[in-house]
């Protein structure tokens, strides 16, 4: 088994605590210290440049204070309070959050699952707890698709539930109204098959509240009282059957409430003590899965996550223990967890150790069985510790945190936060895309998204798609294999752009060469022509005429000389050289006026007529455009698309002293665009 990585994204937030990424259908979520990651999956059939198609928003972390609504005079009841009290206050920002300044971050991010909303079930809320105790509902703002705007403030309405806003005096009844006040977990429900839309969150005081979401307006439903905090919830509904809440406590407990059906709130609890631990460990993440199965039984598979440990029973829907396994996964700290199938799951590690773990039932014993098998990846886990692993809605796409796990300079902290986008070669995204009987890509974006990277890093991969012949039709089978042939199109334009950059620089540099030679045969014409003037006509050169020679002259020996020749074309130059010689040969033997050399600008040194740099090679300046005009007793012919001026016998028009661009007086010699005007021309 194997996790390859196909492209990264990096952030300059930074990373607290692990289990904070997750992903619902299409929409990445990580939480970081001060904003909440958005990712949206935008698929596109083309993407040339080879970008990822997920589009960022943020959510900043609320600044809010509920506790900081308690009306209490500070200094009066510090005074009053005992030692141990005291020093309670200072170590606890959340009793006094408005005497002094406090320290806000993010605590965790939930995604909502599709279905919020019935007029646009793929929306989606994001619900945020920070660690003042602040819990608040966030939407996506309609008219700007980057923003997301506050849909509902929980701890306001919970506020408002619990205290009704009289004087406290005490010290005790400060702390119960903290730790009430105090939201410490949120569950959204796992399926919406109802509507409002039901939640649950627990405070530091041990209450568990279940809500449902009216449109802008949270209504509390029923409050639970347990002895402890809850630490982590999760809620899963069961259409048509109880809907059960799986509490982490704070003593390392796991609690499991039935409630709904026949029964309006029935609470038991499942508790776990671990034979071999000194004292049991908090619960960190909990996953869990609904199974029914052929004989009519039902019952639920819970996975719980204890620092280094993973805790998995089986309970049937009326809380019977059926079985259970502790699994010791021997790394330093879990950080992730993520079902890849029913019983399969993927586990990351701080180190960044990933292992593929498949559980099965012993009919004969009480107790589960679990096969672990490592996973070997390619992520930089030398550089980056893991803090957590989720998957796309088809679990073709997974998605890998890490932060730096040593020091780093300066410019690599800019941007410690990696996402790691990657593949799991037991899914595999080609294979589920050919699988597809809907011929709809809807839900397969991600699929999709995954080939076109794979493609891009190695195209081998597209063959099935390149070697299908297609009969095409009116249903929608047809128009589904041509959509997988955008897919394949797609990756192998970004991949040629990207990895045949040399070959394409290589056709401009033919395009280039083959101009200059262009050029060069059209200044030969023309400097054979004044050598025929002045040798069989015997007629002397106008100075002008002397001065567009040595011009020409020049270019045709540079070209001979150091013209930049593309393999392919080589044998051009090779074949039209002598020819080119020869002209050179004849108009060397027409004197011209001696000229004062240029010198070069950074040091000094003669530019000498045949050269174009000086002997060091230094960069010249010159001016972009410098014309000389040469005009005999006949008109100017200008191109009609390149705007050039021609150079024939009986018009020599402009030469232009950087390129030396040369064209025939008929005809455009790079274009073929007929020329155009009459009239002599000065510059």
């Amino acid at each position: 088994m194997e996790i390859q990585e196909l492209t990264a994204f990096q952030h300059s937030e930074e990373i607290i605590q692990p289990f904070t990424i997750s992903c619902v259908e299409d929409t990445v979520v990580v939480c970081t210290k001060d904003h909440t990651l958005v990712l949206r999956l935008k698929y596109k059939h083309i993407v040339e440049d080879g970008a990822i198609c997920y589009e960022l928003s943020r959510i900043k972390c609320s600044t809010a204070r509920p506790t900081g609504a308690l009306i209490a005079h500070e200094a009066t009841l510090y005074h009053a309070s005992s030692m141990e009290q005291r020093r309670r206050i200072m170590l606890d920002q959340t009793i006094f959050p408005n005497i002094a300044k406090v320290y806000i971050c993010n605590v965790q991010s939930w995604i909502s699952p599709p279905g919020v909303f019935e007029d646009n079930p793929r929306e989606h809320l994001i619900a945020n707890v920070t660690n003042m105790g602040q819990l608040t509902i966030y939407r996506l703002e309609e008219q700007c698709q980057s923003s997301w705007n506050t849909y509902v403030d929980v701890s306001d309405t919970w506020q408002s539930h619990i205290y009704d806003r009289h004087p406290i005096e005490a010290y005790d009844e400060l702390q119960i109204m903290v730790d009430e006040m105090t939201i410490t977990c949120f569950a959204w429900e796992t399926t919406i098959h109802q509507h409002p839309v039901r939640f649950a969150f627990g405070t530091k005081s041990g209450k568990i509240v279940f809500c449902n979401l009216k449109p802008n307006v949270p209504k509390i439903e029923h409050v639970h009282q347990e002895e402890e905090a809850s630490r982590v919830i999760k809620y899963i509904s069961v259409p048509g059957q109880h809907h059960f809440l799986l509490v982490g406590l704070e003593s390392g407990r796991l609690g499991v409430y039935r409630f709904g059906g026949a029964n309006q709130l029935g609470a038991f609890f499942v508790q776990y003590i671990a034979t071999y631990f000194e004292e049991d460990l908090c619960i960190s993440a909990i996953e869990c899965e609904v199974e029914r199965k052929v004989n009519g039984t039902e019952q639920l598979l819970i996975i719980a996550v204890k620092a280094t440990y993973l805790l998995m029973i089986e309970i049937d829907f009326d809380g019977t223990l059926r079985s259970s396994a502790t699994l010791s996964m021997e790394n330093f700290m879990i950080t992730g967890l993520q079902q890849v199938c029913p019983r399969r799951y993927i586990v990351c590690t701080l180190p960044g150790k990933m292992f593929h773990l498949q559980v099965d039932e012993v009919s004969s014993q009480s107790c589960l069985q679990i096969a672990q098998q490592e996973v070997a990846t390619d992520l930089n886990v030398g550089s980056y510790a893991l803090y957590g692993v989720a998957a796309s809605r088809t679990r073709t796409g997974w998605f890998i945190l890490g932060y730096p796990s040593r020091r780093f300079d300066h410019l690599t902290l800019r941007s410690p936060t990696c996402i790691f986008f990657c593949r799991f070669n037991q899914r595999d995204a080609l294979e589920m895309l050919l699988a597809n009987s809907t011929y709809r890509l809807e839900s397969y974006h991600d699929a999709a998204e995954m080939v076109r990277f794979q493609g891009n890093k190695q195209p081998k991969t597209l063959a099935p798609l390149e070697d299908a012949q297609l009969e095409l039709s009116l249903d929608e089978e047809s128009i589904y294999q041509l959509k997988l042939q955008l897919i394949q199109l797609s990756a192998r334009i970004s991949y040629n752009t990207k990895r045949n950059q040399a070959f394409t620089l290589g056709l401009y540099a033919q395009h280039r060469f083959i101009c200059a030679l262009i050029e060069g045969i059209n200044a030969a014409r023309i400097v054979r022509w004044l050598v025929e003037k002045y040798t069989q006509r015997k007629a002397a050169l106008h100075p002008m005429q002397q001065e567009a020679l040595r011009c020409l002259r020049n270019f045709i020996r540079t070209l001979t000389a150091e013209a930049q020749c593309p393999g392919e074309c080589e044998y051009l130059l090779t074949k039209l050289k002598p020819t080119l010689l020869e002209v050179l040969e004849a108009a060397d033997q027409i004197e011209t006026p001696a000229i004062t050399d240029e010198v070069c600008s950074f040091c000094d040194a003669p530019i000498y007529a045949y050269r174009e740099q000086c002997p060091d090679s230094h960069a010249v300046f010159r001016c972009v455009l410098t014309k000389i005009q040469i005009t005999l007793e006949c008109e100017e012919i200008t191109c009609e698309i390149c705007q050039r001026y021609s150079i024939g016998p009986t018009v020599l028009g402009t030469v232009l002293e950087q390129s030396m661009a040369i064209v025939d007086y008929r005809k455009c010699c790079i274009c073929d665009a007929p020329f155009k005007g009459s009239g002599s021309k000065s510059v």
